[in-house]
C-alpha cells in the first residue's frame, strides 16, 4: 500500500457545497483549519489497556520508531474475541481500497465465507482502485450516500476540502462508545497508541477508527535480483539513480528503470521538509516554497527526459506500479513498506526468482545529509456512518475491535492468511501461500480498523530482519516538523490547492510546463490560500511554543 496521495480533488471542487448543511458560523471556523495539542483531547478517545497475549515475545525488540520483530509464527494462536460482533446477522456494507487484483465476491469466495462465519453475518466489499481511490472517494461524499463503514486514508483525507465538515455530517460520533473507560468494552481497539486515537478526532469529535501508524511512509524498493543480473549495486544517492536509470533503461527489452513516485523521495533526499519547517527568521515555510523542493523537480525532470521512467507512468501519474514492478519491466520506485512483502506475496509464486529489496535512505548527493520524514500516528480510518442506531453501532465497532486483532491472535491469522490445509500451509514453521489463498485472501477486513504494528512476515526469506535493520537505521533520521503532538486539521483553502499545484508540478516532470513556471505556481498557491493557511499555522505554532 502507499503512504502517499495520489492526486485528486477536494469534493467541493466537483460537485459545490450542496453537502454543507452546518450553520455559516461552523463552516467558516471549519474551512479555516482546526489545532489542538493532542494531550487536550484525551477525554474524547479511549484509555489505552494494553492487551497482552501470554508467551508472545519478539525475536529482535521493538522501540518507538521500530516494531517487534518476529522471525518465526508462535506455536498456538490466542483467540482474542469469544462471541460474534455481528449479533444482529445483518449485511454490513464497507468500501475499501485495494492495490492489486480483486478477489471473487461473496458467494464465490471461501475465504469470505470463513471469516463472515466467524463474524456472525456478511460483510459486503464495495473494492475500489488504491491508485484511484481519491476520486472515489470524493464523489461518495459528495452524494452524502455512504455504506455503513468507509476506509478513508490519510493522504487522501488531507486533499478534499471541508473534510471535516462533511465528516461531521455524515459519521458517527464514536466517543459515547469508546471515550475513557468506555472501551473497556471493546478491549482491542483499547489496544491501540493513544496518539492513534487523538488523530482520529474531527473538529472536535471522535469519528475514524486508526489504522496505528508507522513512522516512515515509505522508501525506495528495487528488483534486487534484475540489478544482480545487471552487475548493478543499490543506489546510495541521488547522483548513483541517474546512472542507473542509464544502465537499466533498455526499451527493447521492454525495460525501464524508474516508477512513481519518486520524486517524493528526491524532495526528502535533497532535504525538503514533509510539510512545513521553521525559518531562521523565526516564521514558517511550506514545502513549495523551499529550494530543495525545486532542487528535486529539477531532477525529476531529467528523468523524465532522459526516457528512463516507465512509459505507463509517464502517460499516466496514477498508473499501476506494483504490475510493472513485478513484470520486471520497471526496476526501481518508491511505495510504502507494506508493499514488501504484499508483492513478495503477489509474484513470488509465479516467478521465484523475484527478489523486492529495501534501499537504505539516501541523499541527493554522495556525502550529504540524509533526512527521513516522519509520519503522522495515523496513516488510515475507518468510519461508520452516522444515524444507525445504537445498537448498530455498537455492532460495527464490535466488527472493528474484532478485525483489530494483533499478530499472535486467531482473528488476525484468519484475516490475513485465511484458512490453515485451505488458504496457506505451514512448512518448517513458516506460512506458504495455496493457489486458492493467492486468488481469495485479498486486504478487505484489515480496512475495518487499525492494529499495532509487528514485523511478523517471516514466511519470505530474510524480510523480518532486513525490515528490521532498516527501520533502525531510519528511526535516527527522522525529522520532526514543527508540529509533533498536535492535532492539526488541513485549512480547507490549502487542502483544495494541493491536487492543482502538484498536477502542475507532474506537468513539469512530462515536459508539459516548462520549470521555469514553478516559481509562478509557487506564488499562485501563497496568493490562493497558501499564505493565508501559513497565519494559522504560525498562530497554532507559537500557541503550543513551538516558535
Amino acid at each position: 500500500m502507499p503512504s502517499t496521495p495520489t492526486t485528486r480533488r477536494g469534493f467541493l471542487g466537483l460537485v459545490g457545497a450542496s453537502i454543507l448543511v452546518a450553520g455559516c458560523a461552523e463552516k467558516q471556523s471549519a474551512s479555516k483549519g482546526t489545532a489542538v495539542a493532542a494531550d487536550k483531547l484525551k477525554s474524547l478517545v479511549p484509555t489505552r489497556v494494553p492487551f497482552e497475549i501470554p508467551g508472545l515475545k519478539p525475536d529482535l525488540p521493538g522501540s518507538e520508531f521500530v516494531a517487534p520483530g518476529f522471525l518465526s509464527r508462535p506455536a498456538t494462536m490466542v483467540q482474542a474475541v469469544t462471541t460474534k460482533p455481528l449479533t444482529s446477522g445483518k449485511e454490513v456494507t464497507a468500501m475499501t481500497p485495494l492495490w492489486g487484483t480483486v478477489p471473487p465476491g461473496l458467494g464465490d469466495n471461501s475465504y469470505y465465507d470463513i471469516v463472515n462465519e466467524r463474524l456472525g453475518g456478511p460483510v459486503r466489499f464495495n473494492i475500489s482502485d488504491g491508485n484511484t481511490y481519491g476520486q472515489k472517494l470524493s464523489t461518495l461524499l459528495a452524494s452524502g450516500d455512504v455504506p455503513e463503514m468507509v476506509c478513508v486514508p490519510q493522504w487522501e483525507l488531507i486533499k478534499i476540502a471541508h473534510f471535516t465538515e462533511a465528516a461531521n455530517k455524515l459519521f458517527a460520533d464514536l466517543s459515547p462508545y469508546l471515550a475513557g473507560d468506555k472501551a473497556k468494552e471493546f478491549p482491542l481497539l483499547a489496544n491501540y497508541d493513544t496518539a492513534a486515537w487523538q488523530y482520529s478526532v474531527f473538529g472536535g469529535v471522535l469519528q475514524g477508527i486508526p489504522w496505528q501508524n508507522d513512522p516512515f511512509p515509505f522508501a525506495t524498493f528495487v528488483r534486487q535480483d534484475i540489478l544482480k543480473e545487471l552487475g548493478l549495486e543499490q543506489p546510495k544517492s541521488g547522483d548513483d539513480l541517474l546512472a542507473l536509470g542509464k544502465a537499466i533503461t533498455d526499451p527493447k527489452k521492454k525495460r525501464w528503470a524508474f516508477g512513481g513516485g519518486m520524486e517524493q523521495e528526491m524532495q526528502r533526499a535533497f532535504g525538503a521538509p514533509r510539510e512545513w519547517r521553521k525559518k531562521a527568521d523565526g516564521t514558517l515555510e511550506y514545502k513549495y516554497e523551499t529550494p530543495e523542493w525545486a532542487a528535486a523537480i529539477e531532477f525529476m525532470v531529467k528523468l523524465f527526459a532522459a526516457g528512463h521512467v516507465h512509459p505507463d507512468i509517464v502517460a499516466n501519474k496514477d498508473a499501476d506500479n506494483k504490475g510493472i514492478f513485478g513484470s520486471g519491466q520497471m526496476v526501481i520506485y518508491r511505495d510504502g513498506l507494506g508493499s514488501w512483502h504484499e508483492n513478495l506475496g503477489r509474484f513470488q509464486a509465479d516467478n521465484p526468482k523475484f527478489d523486492q529489496q529495501i534501499v537504505a535512505p539516501y541523499p541527493a548527493q554522495a556525502g550529504g545529509r540524509t533526512i527521513v520524514w516522519r509520519n503522522e500516528p495515523a496513516s488510515m480510518f475507518a468510519f461508520i456512518k452516522k444515524g444507525l442506531g445504537d445498537a448498530r453501532t455498537r455492532e460495527l465497532i464490535a466488527l472493528a475491535n474484532w478485525t483489530s486483532a494483533p499478530f499472535g491472535t486467531q482473528e488476525y491469522e484468519l484475516v490475513f492468511n485465511g484458512v490453515e490445509g485451505k488458504h496457506y500451509t505451514v512448512e518448517n514453521g513458516k506460512i506458504k501461500q495455496t493457489a486458492l489463498g493467492r486468488k481469495e485472501v485479498a486486504p478487505t477486513y484489515m480496512f475495518l480498523s487499525g492494529r499495532p504494528s509487528a514485523n511478523e512476515k517471516s514466511q519470505y526469506e530474510g524480510l523480518v530482519q532486513s525490515l528490521h535493520d532498516w527501520e533502525t537505521q531510519a528511526a535516527t533520521l527522522l525529522e520532526n516538523d514543527p508540529f509533533v503532538g498536535i492535532r492539526v486539521e488541513t485549512p480547507s483553502k490549502m487542502a483544495g490547492l494541493v491536487t492543482p499545484t502538484e498536477d502542475k508540478m507532474q506537468e513539469i516532470f512530462r515536459g508539459k510546463r516548462p520549470i521555469s513556471e514553478w516559481p509562478k505556481i509557487v506564488k499562485e498557491w501563497q496568493d490562493q490560500g497558501g499564505n493565508e493557511a501559513r497565519e494559522f499555522y504560525m498562530k497554532v505554532a507559537r500557541e503550543n511554543g513551538r516558535l
